[in-house]
């Protein structure tokens, strides 16, 4: 879907949500996220072929951060186009290269005390190792044309080393997965998964920064389209998450004085949230891990070590 000019929204289905990759074409081309291993040539390569557009047209793709469904493309784009440079965020180079260490590293790191994750090994959706050429912080600007850049964004919380693209010519931002709302939306409507961002003071960071910008429309890896107060209430939906995750974690450990284990208090935050589908609640580790660990630094509660899977209970 053409978004407004030589700017290109492209759209699948994965697990149900929308997946969005977004392609620029100027004198340089930038792809922004590759999707699953099979969306290039099922879907990005298609796309670009009803535009005229060769895969080694592409100058740069973008990987926003570390999760199969925005990396996973990596090597089928490096394969067809090895004059294409891949990139991401610096503090999320190891996992979005190795598909073993996103397994290891992001999805299975609380199997062993907490007995929650994904499967172990990934599958072929999650694609093959792929060497990143470039690496990027915050602060760079990628020339689209003569008078035309994007400005890279470091913005944190769902990953850490989370990016998005701001093009100040027409006031539009590109997020990924940095802002979550109240959770991930079906493309047919409804509640899909909990949100998923960890670093708790880095995403609330995120939203404040994303504030501060005029940013007319934003655009994301899986939510619909937004402006004006649609894009206002999205981030203030996502504060009012995290401050509901607060209350409900601290309540609820008040009322279990021998502790909570990690699937206890997921079980608390999605019952408290009330629209996330039960066979997805899971995927809410994320958030409460990092709301614990925050509780933690804070003094405010400690974790019991002694059994399988480990308890938090209030300090």
């Amino acid at each position: 879907m053409k978004l407004y000019n030589r700017t290109y929204q492209i759209q699948s289905l994965f697990d149900g949500r929308n997946l969005f990759q977004y392609l620029f074409a100027g004198q340089n081309t930038v792809l922004v996220d590759t999707g699953i291993a099979e969306t290039p040539a099922n879907v990005i390569f298609p796309y670009m072929d009803r535009l005229g557009m060769p895969p080694d047209k592409i100058t740069l793709a973008v990987t926003t951060h570390s999760d199969l469904d925005h990396q996973a493309g990596n090597d089928a784009i490096k394969v067809a186009s090895p004059r294409t440079l891949l990139s991401c965020g610096e503090a999320d180079r190891e996992l979005v290269e190795s598909p073993r260490r996103l397994y290891d590293q992001r999805y299975n790191f609380l199997r062993e005390e907490h007995d929650v994750g994904f499967d172990p090994d990934p599958g072929p959706e999650a694609g093959r190792f792929r060497q990143m050429d470039v690496t990027f912080t915050s602060g760079e600007k990628i020339l689209l044309d003569d008078d035309w850049s994007l400005e890279v964004l470091h913005v944190p919380g769902h990953s850490r080393g989370h990016l998005a693209l701001y093009d100040p010519r027409n006031k539009t931002a590109f997020v990924g997965d940095a802002v979550h709302g109240r959770g991930c939306p079906k493309a047919t409507g409804g509640m899909a998964i909990p949100v998923t961002y960890y670093y708790v003071d880095a995403y609330l960071s995120t939203l404040r920064y994303l504030e501060s910008l005029e940013i007319n429309t934003l655009y994301s890896g899986h939510w619909p389209i937004m402006t004006g107060e649609e894009l206002h209430d999205f981030i203030s939906d996502s504060r009012q998450t995290v401050d509901i995750f607060d209350r409900t974690i601290v309540s609820s450990l008040g009322k279990h004085a021998p502790g909570l284990t990690m699937k206890e208090l997921i079980d608390e935050v999605s019952n408290a949230m009330g629209d996330w589908p039960k066979e997805t609640w899971s995927l809410a580790m994320f958030p409460v891990k990092g709301h614990m660990d925050r509780l933690e630094q804070l003094n405010k509660v400690r974790i019991i070590r002694g059994t399988r899977p480990v308890k938090w209970e209030l300090i």
